[in-house]
Formats: structure tokens, C-alpha cells, sequence
């Protein structure tokens, strides 16, 4: 009893602690409860599923096919997730197979650099991308909106134009970074685009953020 309890136990408290490390280091505002909780379970299930398997080959190859069939739904949108799921995996798994040491230390060694790099921002853009949607009609003036344009923004890149059927109104998406000057914000540039003859509905969303629909 005490072999299998032992490893439960400490696949129980390890799995908080890929869990913990995923709470604190995860950006966006998607963050899910549910998939901080999964980790948990995903951890104590790879290391339950391991000692059920032990040393058993005829057993390890009839789990693969009963777990071939099933199918799972739900995407992992960031791949920052999916780096902690094979985490939780892996660590299940040591432990699972009574491999104490290595699940500790691989831990520890792992968490660790999640929060090196969440700390030092690593990898992150030093440039902010902003996407800018706005409906366009016949009546803008392109010169008004050029000169809005290059008032307000460095680079700008269109990414989309859409045309609804029978409709004069065309949808304009451009990708575009903000002139860092200090003496002017996106609340003016939005000013002084609604302001514009021609232009409706402007919305300006930073891509480098983490939504979820």
C-alpha cells in the first residue's frame, strides 16, 4: 500500500507546484482556473497510469490503445500551455515510476526557468503592434486620412479590405506601430479619426496580447 500512496502523495504536491509556477508566470488575460486545476490532475493520472503499468509490456501497449480512441476538443491556444502540460507529463511520469530524484530535481530545474524567463520578459518585442479596424465610406477624403496616419504612426501595413455584398462601405484593417513622441496618444489619434468625413466604428487592439475568443 505504502508504494502506492507514496507516489500519489508526491505527484499530489508536485503537481501544485507545476500548477503554482504556471499561475504565477502566465501573461494575457486568458487564464483559466480549470486548466491551473488540470495540471494538478494531469500530474497524479501520468503517475497513477505509470504504476498501473509498472514493468507489465502487455499492459503498457493495451493503455496506448485504449487511449488511441479518444479524442480530445479542447485547443490549446498558446503554447506556453502546452510546454506545461508535456511538464506535468513528465514529472507524473517520474514519479510514477519511482524515479524520486529525477522528478525533484527536473522540477525545480524546470520552474526555475519558467521564472527566469517570465522575469526577464525573454523574447518579448521591444515594438508593439496595434491592429486598427475602421469602416470606410465614399465620402473620406484619403489625403485627411494619409496625413491622420502619418501624424500618429510610424509604419502601417494593410492587412485586410473587406467590401460587404452591395454596400458602397468598405472594412479596413490595418497593422500598424504608434510614433513614441510623448505629445500625443491613441485616445487623440482616435479623436481625430472619428473626426474624419468617411470613417466610422475605429477599433485599435494590441496584438501582442493574449485573447481568447
Amino acid at each position: 500500500m505504502e508504494s502506492i500512496i507514496v507516489p500519489l502523495v508526491v505527484s499530489s504536491v508536485l503537481g501544485m507546484f507545476i500548477a503554482a509556477t504556471y499561475h504565477f508566470t502566465k501573461k494575457g488575460i486568458s487564464h483559466s482556473q480549470s486548466f491551473i486545476k488540470n495540471l494538478v490532475m494531469l500530474t497524479v493520472v501520468t503517475c497513477t497510469v505509470m504504476l498501473v503499468i509498472g514493468d507489465n509490456i502487455a499492459r503498457a501497449f493495451s493503455l496506448v490503445g485504449a487511449l488511441s480512441i479518444i479524442r480530445f476538443r479542447t485547443p490549446l491556444k498558446d503554447p506556453l500551455d502546452i510546454g506545461f502540460v508535456f511538464y506535468a507529463l513528465a514529472i507524473g511520469m517520474a514519479i510514477g515510476t519511482k524515479s524520486y530524484e529525477i522528478g525533484f530535481v527536473a522540477s525545480i530545474v524546470i520552474s526555475s526557468l519558467f521564472l527566469f524567463l517570465y522575469k526577464f520578459n525573454f523574447g518579448t518585442n521591444s515594438k508593439v503592434d496595434y491592429l486598427i479596424k475602421f469602416i470606410k465610406t465614399k465620402d473620406l477624403d484619403e489625403k485627411q486620412l494619409e496625413s491622420v496616419m502619418s501624424k500618429y504612426v510610424s509604419e502601417a501595413t494593410l492587412v485586410n479590405m473587406i467590401r460587404p455584398a452591395e454596400k458602397p462601405e468598405m472594412e479596413m484593417t490595418y497593422m500598424v506601430m504608434f510614433k513614441k513622441n510623448g505629445k500625443t496618444t491613441k485616445e487623440d489619434f482616435i479623436r481625430e479619426m472619428e473626426n474624419l468625413n468617411g470613417v466610422r466604428r475605429i477599433i485599435v487592439l494590441n496584438k501582442s496580447l493574449d485573447i481568447e475568443n
